[in-house]
């Protein structure tokens, strides 16, 4: 063989490894970004989960509040969604639940009462598939003069949260 000849199987050789090492390159980054987008849907979904069995919690205990005569505390009971040994329903939690005069659950207007309140109302940690979920209270008055607006937020530490309004009860859908 010639030199030149030498010379070009040595630049053709190396190119197809660059073009290899490129293709894998591609591959493995392509896998990692479509891994880490699917846990941000997982803990997305998490989170409206969260979020749906907090808002039926708090239903559950404006109604109980209707029903018990509009005390200012009541006893929230939560149930097994299976019967026991004797056919009876297995209590899981009992929880005292501090409500408003308009029937929702409340607590002091700060971040640390927005926790109470998730305590309250779902009776579990605040986290979401090991990341954990940062409970924030905004005034209605310093975000709209309004005090009726003031919120809970609860929210992942980057992305999703959900609202819960002190005032009327409702729990807002989960947002990025």
């Amino acid at each position: 063989m010639k030199k030149s000849e030498v010379t070009e199987e040595n630049n053709r050789s190396l190119f197809i490894k660059v073009i290899v090492v490129l293709v894998f390159t591609s591959l493995m980054l392509g896998i990692i970004v479509y891994l880490n987008k699917g846990s941000t849907n997982v803990r997305r979904v998490a989170l409206e989960n969260l979020a749906d069995q907090f808002a039926s919690s708090v239903r559950n205990a404006h109604w109980q509040w209707q029903g018990e005569g509009r005390p200012q505390i009541i006893m929230l009971i939560t149930y097994a969604n299976k019967l026991g040994e004797n056919k009876q329903l297995i209590e899981t939690s009992r929880k005292p639940i501090f409500m408003t005069h308009e029937g929702w659950p409340k607590a002091e207007p700060t971040s640390e009462g927005c926790a109470e309140i998730w305590d309250m109302a779902l009776n579990m940690p605040m986290e979401v598939k090991g990341f954990k979920i940062l409970a924030e209270y905004y005034d209605g008055v310093k975000l709209n003069n309004e005090p009726l607006d003031s919120v809970c937020r609860y929210r992942l530490s980057t992305g999703p949260y959900f609202e819960y309004k002190v005032f009327t009860g409702q729990v807002l859908p989960v947002k990025n």
